[in-house]
Protein backbone atom coordinates (compact mmCIF):
# COMPACT_ATOMS: atom_id res chain seq x y z
CA UNK A 1 0.00 0.00 0.00
CA UNK A 2 1.50 3.57 -0.56
CA UNK A 3 3.08 5.94 2.13
CA UNK A 4 0.55 8.76 2.87
CA UNK A 5 2.20 11.66 1.93
CA UNK A 6 3.30 13.17 5.36
CA UNK A 7 4.46 9.67 6.11
CA UNK A 8 6.84 9.41 2.96
CA UNK A 9 8.15 13.13 3.21
CA UNK A 10 9.16 12.02 6.49
CA UNK A 11 11.12 8.96 5.24
CA UNK A 12 12.29 11.04 2.62
CA UNK A 13 13.96 13.55 5.11
CA UNK A 14 15.51 10.53 7.31
CA UNK A 15 16.41 8.11 4.52
CA UNK A 16 14.27 5.74 5.92
CA UNK A 17 13.22 4.12 2.20
CA UNK A 18 10.12 6.69 0.98
CA UNK A 19 8.06 5.77 -1.48
CA UNK A 20 9.24 8.23 -3.96
CA UNK A 21 10.49 11.98 -3.80
CA UNK A 22 7.77 13.97 -2.32
CA UNK A 23 7.25 17.44 -4.48
CA UNK A 24 5.44 21.23 -4.25
CA UNK A 25 2.25 20.81 -4.53
CA UNK A 26 1.91 17.06 -3.66
CA UNK A 27 0.19 17.95 -0.15
CA UNK A 28 2.79 16.73 1.71
CA UNK A 29 3.65 19.33 3.81
CA UNK A 30 1.77 23.23 4.56
CA UNK A 31 3.79 26.26 5.90
CA UNK A 32 1.36 27.46 7.87
CA UNK A 33 1.94 31.47 9.82
CA UNK A 34 1.19 32.45 13.09
CA UNK A 35 -0.90 35.78 12.93
CA UNK A 36 1.33 38.65 12.77
CA UNK A 37 4.14 36.46 11.47
CA UNK A 38 4.66 38.38 7.99
CA UNK A 39 5.13 42.61 8.72
CA UNK A 40 2.57 45.25 7.52
CA UNK A 41 2.76 46.40 3.76
CA UNK A 42 3.21 49.69 4.78
CA UNK A 43 3.78 51.04 8.52
CA UNK A 44 5.51 50.39 11.88
CA UNK A 45 5.27 46.95 13.24
CA UNK A 46 5.68 45.43 16.55
CA UNK A 47 10.00 46.17 16.61
CA UNK A 48 9.60 49.69 15.71
CA UNK A 49 10.93 49.01 12.09
CA UNK A 50 9.13 51.48 9.35
CA UNK A 51 8.16 49.40 5.93
CA UNK A 52 7.57 49.91 2.90
CA UNK A 53 5.41 47.70 -0.07
CA UNK A 54 7.28 46.16 -2.59
CA UNK A 55 6.34 46.92 -6.15
CA UNK A 56 3.74 45.85 -7.63
CA UNK A 57 5.32 44.07 -9.93
CA UNK A 58 7.13 41.81 -7.62
CA UNK A 59 5.54 38.14 -8.33
CA UNK A 60 5.10 36.87 -4.66
CA UNK A 61 2.94 33.56 -4.13
CA UNK A 62 1.02 32.94 -0.82
CA UNK A 63 4.03 31.57 1.47
CA UNK A 64 6.49 34.90 0.58
CA UNK A 65 7.79 35.72 3.67
CA UNK A 66 6.85 39.33 3.31
CA UNK A 67 5.14 42.12 0.91
CA UNK A 68 7.02 44.91 2.24
CA UNK A 69 10.55 45.78 2.88
CA UNK A 70 12.17 47.33 5.83
CA UNK A 71 12.16 51.27 4.89
CA UNK A 72 13.89 53.22 8.36
CA UNK A 73 15.63 51.09 11.28
CA UNK A 74 13.71 51.02 14.88
CA UNK A 75 16.98 52.55 16.27
CA UNK A 76 20.45 54.40 15.06
CA UNK A 77 22.89 52.56 17.68
CA UNK A 78 22.85 49.17 19.20
CA UNK A 79 22.68 51.42 22.68
CA UNK A 80 19.50 53.10 21.74
CA UNK A 81 18.10 49.46 20.52
CA UNK A 82 18.47 48.27 23.90
CA UNK A 83 16.36 50.74 25.71
CA UNK A 84 13.39 49.11 23.50
CA UNK A 85 11.59 46.40 24.86
CA UNK A 86 11.29 43.19 22.62
CA UNK A 87 7.97 42.27 21.81
CA UNK A 88 6.13 39.12 23.05
CA UNK A 89 4.59 36.20 21.12
CA UNK A 90 3.51 34.07 23.64
CA UNK A 91 -0.32 34.66 23.24
CA UNK A 92 -1.83 31.17 22.36
CA UNK A 93 -4.26 33.50 20.52
CA UNK A 94 -2.10 34.41 17.46
CA UNK A 95 -1.86 30.28 16.67
CA UNK A 96 -5.48 29.68 16.87
CA UNK A 97 -6.95 28.23 13.71
CA UNK A 98 -3.37 27.62 12.69
CA UNK A 99 -4.59 24.01 11.37
CA UNK A 100 -7.69 24.91 9.36
CA UNK A 101 -8.15 23.04 6.53
CA UNK A 102 -5.29 20.52 7.05
CA UNK A 103 -5.39 16.69 7.73
CA UNK A 104 -2.37 16.07 9.74
CA UNK A 105 -2.56 12.49 8.83
CA UNK A 106 -1.36 13.20 4.91
CA UNK A 107 0.35 16.68 5.49
CA UNK A 108 2.94 18.27 7.70
CA UNK A 109 2.39 21.31 9.14
CA UNK A 110 5.36 23.28 9.34
CA UNK A 111 5.04 26.55 11.45
CA UNK A 112 7.35 29.20 9.57
CA UNK A 113 8.94 31.71 11.85
CA UNK A 114 9.44 35.29 10.70
CA UNK A 115 13.06 37.39 10.11
CA UNK A 116 15.61 35.37 11.40
CA UNK A 117 18.42 36.47 14.05
CA UNK A 118 20.65 38.29 11.62
CA UNK A 119 17.89 39.73 9.53
CA UNK A 120 16.15 40.95 12.16
CA UNK A 121 19.18 42.87 13.76
CA UNK A 122 19.91 44.20 10.17
CA UNK A 123 16.07 45.20 10.09
CA UNK A 124 16.52 46.83 13.70
CA UNK A 125 19.89 49.02 13.13
CA UNK A 126 20.33 49.16 9.03
CA UNK A 127 22.78 47.18 7.82
CA UNK A 128 25.43 49.14 7.80
CA UNK A 129 25.26 50.36 11.47
CA UNK A 130 24.16 46.49 12.36
CA UNK A 131 27.59 45.35 10.72
CA UNK A 132 29.29 47.78 12.80
CA UNK A 133 27.74 46.63 16.07
CA UNK A 134 28.47 43.22 15.20
CA UNK A 135 32.26 43.79 15.04
CA UNK A 136 32.70 46.96 17.95
CA UNK A 137 29.58 46.09 20.29
CA UNK A 138 29.30 42.57 20.14
CA UNK A 139 28.59 42.02 23.90
CA UNK A 140 25.64 44.30 23.82
CA UNK A 141 24.69 43.01 20.26
CA UNK A 142 24.55 39.19 22.13
CA UNK A 143 22.43 40.71 24.48
CA UNK A 144 19.60 42.25 21.50
CA UNK A 145 20.42 38.87 19.59
CA UNK A 146 19.32 36.84 22.62
CA UNK A 147 16.30 39.02 22.95
CA UNK A 148 15.48 37.94 19.42
CA UNK A 149 16.30 34.42 19.71
CA UNK A 150 13.78 34.60 22.96
CA UNK A 151 11.07 35.56 20.52
CA UNK A 152 11.20 32.99 18.17
CA UNK A 153 11.63 30.73 21.40
CA UNK A 154 7.85 31.88 22.32
CA UNK A 155 6.70 31.38 18.30
CA UNK A 156 8.57 27.78 18.40
CA UNK A 157 6.39 26.85 21.37
CA UNK A 158 3.37 28.53 20.17
CA UNK A 159 3.64 26.49 17.06
CA UNK A 160 3.81 22.89 18.78
CA UNK A 161 1.05 23.79 21.01
CA UNK A 162 -1.46 24.87 17.95
CA UNK A 163 -0.37 21.30 16.63
CA UNK A 164 2.63 22.21 14.33
CA UNK A 165 5.16 19.26 13.64
CA UNK A 166 7.82 21.27 12.29
CA UNK A 167 9.65 24.94 12.14
CA UNK A 168 10.96 26.97 9.10
CA UNK A 169 13.47 29.15 10.39
CA UNK A 170 15.47 31.54 7.63
CA UNK A 171 18.22 33.91 8.00
CA UNK A 172 20.42 35.26 5.31
CA UNK A 173 24.12 34.92 5.78
CA UNK A 174 25.44 35.55 1.81
CA UNK A 175 24.96 36.38 -1.67
CA UNK A 176 26.18 35.34 -4.72
CA UNK A 177 29.88 35.78 -4.38
CA UNK A 178 29.99 34.24 -1.12
CA UNK A 179 29.28 34.66 2.74
CA UNK A 180 29.20 38.27 3.56
CA UNK A 181 29.68 37.49 7.32
CA UNK A 182 32.68 36.18 8.95
CA UNK A 183 32.38 32.14 9.80
CA UNK A 184 34.39 32.91 13.15
CA UNK A 185 31.91 35.85 14.37
CA UNK A 186 28.98 34.00 12.89
CA UNK A 187 29.60 31.32 14.99
CA UNK A 188 30.86 33.45 18.36
CA UNK A 189 27.34 35.59 18.54
CA UNK A 190 24.82 33.92 15.50
CA UNK A 191 24.99 30.44 16.35
CA UNK A 192 24.69 30.00 20.09
CA UNK A 193 21.42 32.69 19.68
CA UNK A 194 20.18 29.69 16.73
CA UNK A 195 20.96 27.10 18.89
CA UNK A 196 18.55 28.49 21.26
CA UNK A 197 15.37 28.05 18.69
CA UNK A 198 16.30 24.94 17.37
CA UNK A 199 16.53 23.25 20.41
CA UNK A 200 12.59 23.86 21.09
CA UNK A 201 12.10 21.71 18.21
CA UNK A 202 14.49 19.14 18.78
CA UNK A 203 13.36 18.53 22.15
CA UNK A 204 9.78 17.77 20.94
CA UNK A 205 11.48 15.74 18.03
CA UNK A 206 9.88 17.88 15.47
CA UNK A 207 12.34 18.39 12.05
CA UNK A 208 14.06 22.10 11.66
CA UNK A 209 13.96 22.97 7.85
CA UNK A 210 16.28 26.00 7.22
CA UNK A 211 16.81 28.93 4.78
CA UNK A 212 19.51 30.80 3.80
CA UNK A 213 20.44 32.70 0.40
CA UNK A 214 24.05 32.70 -1.71
CA UNK A 215 26.95 30.93 -1.41
CA UNK A 216 26.18 29.88 2.17
CA UNK A 217 27.93 25.98 1.96
CA UNK A 218 30.64 27.42 4.75
CA UNK A 219 27.72 27.40 7.23
CA UNK A 220 26.36 23.93 6.57
CA UNK A 221 28.11 22.16 8.74
CA UNK A 222 27.06 24.22 11.58
CA UNK A 223 23.81 24.00 10.54
CA UNK A 224 23.45 20.49 10.73
CA UNK A 225 25.72 19.92 13.77
CA UNK A 226 22.46 22.88 15.66
CA UNK A 227 19.74 20.34 14.81
CA UNK A 228 18.78 21.07 11.43
CA UNK A 229 17.33 18.32 9.30
CA UNK A 230 16.42 20.01 6.26
CA UNK A 231 18.62 22.85 4.14
CA UNK A 232 16.53 25.45 1.48
CA UNK A 233 19.31 26.66 -0.05
CA UNK A 234 20.04 28.10 -3.67
CA UNK A 235 20.50 25.70 -5.90
CA UNK A 236 22.30 27.98 -8.69
CA UNK A 237 24.46 29.11 -5.82
CA UNK A 238 26.15 26.31 -3.95
CA UNK A 239 27.04 22.74 -4.81
CA UNK A 240 24.67 20.69 -3.68
CA UNK A 241 25.55 17.44 -5.18
CA UNK A 242 28.88 17.79 -3.45
CA UNK A 243 27.44 18.70 -0.10
CA UNK A 244 25.36 15.70 -0.31
CA UNK A 245 28.13 13.64 -1.06
CA UNK A 246 29.99 15.36 1.92
CA UNK A 247 27.25 15.11 4.40
CA UNK A 248 25.55 11.69 2.94
CA UNK A 249 22.49 10.61 4.92
CA UNK A 250 23.06 13.78 7.46
CA UNK A 251 21.38 15.91 4.60
CA UNK A 252 18.31 16.46 3.23
CA UNK A 253 17.48 19.44 0.92
CA UNK A 254 14.32 20.78 -0.22
CA UNK A 255 14.68 22.68 -3.35
CA UNK A 256 16.50 21.69 -6.31
CA UNK A 257 15.14 23.88 -8.21
CA UNK A 258 16.12 27.30 -8.91
CA UNK A 259 13.73 30.30 -8.86
CA UNK A 260 15.07 31.62 -12.03
CA UNK A 261 14.29 28.75 -14.28
CA UNK A 262 10.61 28.13 -12.69
CA UNK A 263 10.11 31.80 -13.91
CA UNK A 264 11.71 32.15 -17.05
CA UNK A 265 12.81 28.55 -18.18
CA UNK A 266 9.81 26.53 -20.56
CA UNK A 267 8.35 23.44 -19.06
CA UNK A 268 10.64 21.01 -20.77
CA UNK A 269 13.67 23.59 -19.22
CA UNK A 270 11.85 22.79 -15.71
CA UNK A 271 11.29 18.68 -16.55
CA UNK A 272 15.14 18.48 -17.57
CA UNK A 273 16.51 20.46 -14.25
CA UNK A 274 13.96 18.47 -11.59
CA UNK A 275 15.17 15.22 -13.12
CA UNK A 276 18.96 16.46 -13.25
CA UNK A 277 17.94 17.10 -9.25
CA UNK A 278 16.04 13.69 -8.33
CA UNK A 279 18.85 11.76 -9.37
CA UNK A 280 22.08 13.71 -8.31
CA UNK A 281 20.36 15.34 -4.72
CA UNK A 282 17.14 12.27 -4.25
CA UNK A 283 19.50 9.21 -3.91
CA UNK A 284 18.00 7.06 -1.30
CA UNK A 285 16.23 9.84 -0.45
CA UNK A 286 16.77 13.51 1.53
CA UNK A 287 15.42 15.89 -1.63
CA UNK A 288 12.34 17.76 -1.11
CA UNK A 289 11.62 18.99 -5.13
CA UNK A 290 10.47 22.47 -4.87
CA UNK A 291 11.31 25.68 -6.04
CA UNK A 292 14.35 27.27 -3.84
CA UNK A 293 11.92 30.23 -3.25
CA UNK A 294 8.31 31.43 -2.63
CA UNK A 295 7.72 33.17 -6.17
CA UNK A 296 4.67 33.10 -8.56
CA UNK A 297 5.54 30.94 -10.85
CA UNK A 298 4.05 29.97 -14.20
CA UNK A 299 1.10 27.37 -13.67
CA UNK A 300 3.07 25.10 -16.83
CA UNK A 301 6.34 25.34 -14.95
CA UNK A 302 4.44 24.14 -11.56
CA UNK A 303 2.75 21.28 -13.73
CA UNK A 304 6.17 20.84 -14.94
CA UNK A 305 7.87 20.06 -12.06
CA UNK A 306 5.14 17.51 -10.68
CA UNK A 307 4.68 15.83 -13.78
CA UNK A 308 8.62 15.27 -13.58
CA UNK A 309 8.66 14.17 -10.12
CA UNK A 310 5.92 11.24 -11.08
CA UNK A 311 7.89 10.66 -14.03
CA UNK A 312 11.18 10.11 -12.66
CA UNK A 313 10.68 10.21 -8.40
CA UNK A 314 9.95 6.70 -7.65
CA UNK A 315 12.25 5.00 -6.01
CA UNK A 316 14.34 2.89 -6.57
CA UNK A 317 15.50 5.38 -9.03
CA UNK A 318 16.07 4.59 -12.52
CA UNK A 319 19.39 6.06 -13.07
Amino acid sequence: MPLAPKENLLRAIAYHEPDHVPYAGEGAYALVDYRGRRPPREGVDEWGVTWAPLPATYLASDEEPALSYPARPAARSVEELLERPAPSAADPSLYQGLLGGIDPAQTLAIGQHPAGLLDRLVALLGMEQAMLALLRRPAEVQVVLDRIAGYHVQVAHGYLAAGAEAGWLADDYAGSGGPFLDLRLWRRLILPALVQIISVYRAADAPVFFHTCGQAAAFVPDLLAAGVNVLNLESDACDLEALKGRFGRRIAFFGGLPASLLLHGSPEDVRRAARHAILTLGRDGGLILAPDQPLLFPAANLAALQDAARAYGRYPLAG
